[in-house]
């Protein structure tokens, strides 16, 4: 698709674009923080590399790990934070599961 768009003269308009270096989403971390963090956790011996964002904590993005897991094993609807017969429910788990500071 690349290659047809610049052969029939097409250039890449950055403003068109909704997420790029220069205009990132919100919430969303450039890839060179990504690196950065990345590096940073294989330096500390994590094997496991969760990349945060700008909009939650690492508690909260924890607690959201650990209910979609549930998903898995309580047999819920696969993303069920977001479907109507759980959101009461996720609200809660992340209540009663959040640590008080």
């Amino acid at each position: 698709a690349r290659a047809k768009a610049q052969s029939s003269g097409e250039t890449f308009d950055a403003s068109k674009v909704f997420f790029h270096e220069g205009k990132p989403a919100s919430g969303a971390w450039m890839p060179h923080q990504v690196v950065d963090f990345m590096l940073s956790e294989l330096d500390e011996g994590r094997f496991y590399i969760v990349c945060p964002d700008n909009d939650v904590d690492r508690e909260t993005d924890n607690l959201r790990m650990t209910w979609t897991m549930q998903d898995i094993t309580m047999d819920r609807p696969p993303l069920s934070r977001w479907h109507p017969d759980y959101t009461e429910d996720f609200t809660e788990f992340l209540e009663k599961n959040k640590t008080k500071k």
